[in-house]
């Protein structure tokens, strides 16, 4: 799978973060940054990107990223965004004060292996409580092994068509819009003013000022950045935070138009 190869990356340059949990809050919930890995990656899978723009934004042709799911905590429900591999996942739950029979549910971005791979456990459902989210689209283009997965929830999946020019309610305080093109059923939530926009990047360091990169993990290169295009600005004329899936610690940031036809991303503190 083409997951494995940017997480190998990321494992091989960089370390498991010290810092595995950040807590940001909205009007109506509290967002915990769940961290598997922070490091670093190689240049050799971006699309576009000239030796111009590299040697401005990528030093040594790496770039920093990371591998982060999501804990959101409303008044009513535990709620996940993404389960990254696993590996560090239950880890990071049991340090926020969370078992995995306390997820009400599990909505899922996109279904590449680093975004699913723990919704099981040594095999089997790994939050027994939880009904699990996804787009349609999403849902349509699952490969085997995330059919395996999502199979151990039978009758708890629940699919849905994400918001297209405005966000669309998904579950509790939680919306969706679609962002399709890194896979076809691509989705971002949104939680008051807060974006989690799953894999909307890849390389903040480069696509941040130059978003028309792309990068080989993406399914259709040229709808992923328009896809980006339309979010970055979406996000900048509402005023929204934002978090990603690989952005680095703390994850998650804000927004604000460079001027030059990118953006500049400013960690939140």
């Amino acid at each position: 799978m083409k997951t494995i190869h940017i997480i190998a990356a990321l494992l091989i340059s960089g370390l498991a973060s010290a810092q595995n949990t950040f807590s940001y809050r909205t009007e109506r919930a509290e967002i915990i940054l769940l961290s598997e890995v922070q490091g670093e990656n190689n240049t050799k899978n971006l699309i576009g990107a000239t030796p111009e723009i590299l040697a401005e934004t990528a030093p040594g042709n790496k770039y920093p990223s990371a591998l982060n799911a999501f804990l959101v905590k409303t008044k009513k429900s535990e709620i996940l965004l993404d389960t990254g591999l696993g590996r560090e996942l239950f880890n990071n739950l049991k340090s926020s004060g969370v078992a995995p029979e306390d997820i009400d549910a599990v909505l899922i971005t996109h279904l590449h292996g680093d975004h699913f791979g723990g919704l099981l456990k040594d095999g089997k459902r790994a939050f027994p409580n939880a009904k699990l989210y996804m787009s349609k689209k999403e849902f349509a283009s699952a490969n085997e092994s995330a059919a395996k997965a999502i199979k151990e929830y039978g009758e708890d999946l629940v699919l849905f068509e994400p918001g297209i020019s405005k966000p669309k309610k998904v579950y509790d305080v939680l919306s969706s819009m679609s962002s399709y093109g890194h896979t076809p059923g691509h989705t971002v939530y949104i939680i008051d003013d807060l974006v989690i926009w799953g894999d909307l990047t890849h390389a903040m360091a480069v696509q941040m000022p130059y978003p028309q990169v792309a990068i080989s993990y993406d399914t259709d290169p040229a709808a992923a950045v328009q896809s980006r295009f339309m979010m970055l600005s979406y996000i900048v004329r509402n005023n929204l935070k934002a978090a990603g899936m690989h952005v680095p610690y703390p994850g998650i940031g804000s927004l604000k138009a460079d001027g030059k036809g990118g953006y500049i991303f400013t960690p939140v503190k």
